[in-house]
């Protein structure tokens, strides 16, 4: 499907580039709200309208998965089993870069709103869109705004012949934190399989790779080779990478490093309600979600994964001076 676009979106060399604008045009309006109270957790300070957009996702089609003919025979136990078989297979490493592939080409464009939130959209060609009310952290770019953004949220709308105009209403804003590359890494606790506390304090001065994951996350266990691969390059640089649980029990992590043991260092975190402090503070909302912290404290990067971990340390240790 192609998309037309304002003349109101604001230009981004990282955003999709408009293409032709339809004869056959919608509209969508709409106001964004913020919540009535603010938490005290919440570290984004003051926050105006203007300082506000909308983004407007388009939709995209990644890979299909190649299920068995017998699929819709199968048990769930069956569908577990071949699903669990086939994380271990070429296939499926093909598979997850194909959806981060299509992810990552998704149109996008953004829109300013005016001084009270409120949002008219004009001009977009007829189709299915994600409408997106965002308050970005000042560092956030390109397609990862509503990752890198301060309060968000979200509607799926369709344009169409029928309905060529829509009002979404008043979207009210979920807040969350956001910490991005040159802010000061949040402090966290977690436990040792040794039994003993393991914290962020007892690594300054050091390169940090935190990797906060769970068993339960297949592209959390894809990532282990990379992070074993960038730990066995980079020990010697003093690196440490730790993971961070965050499974249901401290026996699901344990019993899964006692099958597959680690080479880098493992701790659990605790349950994803309990670890609410560390998550909430990172701005985790998903995993694998893997972070390089500097030696002085602060974020180097963030939402790293494949090829791009071991890029990101070895351009930090370079601009370090160590080789």
């Amino acid at each position: 499907m192609c998309f037309g676009v304002p003349e109101s979106a604001i230009a981004d060399d990282n955003l999709a580039a408009p293409s032709e604008q339809a004869d056959d045009v919608g509209t969508i309006i709409g106001r964004m709200v913020l919540p009535p109270e603010i938490p005290k957790w919440f570290q984004g300070g003051q926050m105006s309208f203007d300082k506000a957009v909308v983004m407007i996702e388009g939709m995209y089609r990644g890979p299909r998965l190649d299920r068995p003919d017998n699929y819709s025979e199968m048990s769930r136990e069956e569908r577990k089993a071949w699903f669990a078989e086939f994380q271990k297979t070429e296939a499926y490493e093909a598979y997850q870069k194909g959806k981060r592939e299509a992810y990552e080409s998704r149109p996008v464009w953004t829109f300013p709103v005016a001084e009270d939130g409120s949002f008219e959209l004009k001009d977009l060609k007829l189709g299915r869109y994600n409408v997106i009310p965002l308050f970005p952290h000042a560092a956030a770019r390109g397609k990862e705004l509503a990752r890198q953004s301060w309060g968000s949220a979200f509607k799926q709308i369709v344009l169409s012949d029928e309905r060529p105009s829509i009002d979404v209403g008043k979207m009210e804003l979920k807040l969350k934190n956001v910490v991005m590359p040159g802010d000061l890494a949040p402090t966290w606790r977690a436990t040792g399989y040794d039994g003993n506390e393991i914290k962020s304090s007892d690594f300054h001065g050091q390169y940090v790779i935190l990797d906060f994951w769970a068993t339960w996350c297949s592209p959390c266990i894809a990532e282990i080779p990379n992070l074993a691969k960038v730990y066995e390059e980079f020990r010697g640089d003093q690196l440490e990478v730790i993971g961070l649980s965050i499974d249901d029990t401290i026996d699901l992590p344990t019993n899964f490093l006692q099958k597959r043991p680690s080479t880098y260092r493992q701790a659990y975190l605790g349950q994803w309600h309990d670890t609410e402090t560390t998550t909430r503070d990172f701005g985790v909302r998903s995993v694998p979600s893997i972070w390089l912290i500097g030696p002085n404290g602060r974020v180097i990067a963030r939402d790293l994964a494949d090829e791009k971990l071991g890029e990101a340390v070895r351009a930090a240790v370079k601009n370090d001076g160590r080789n």
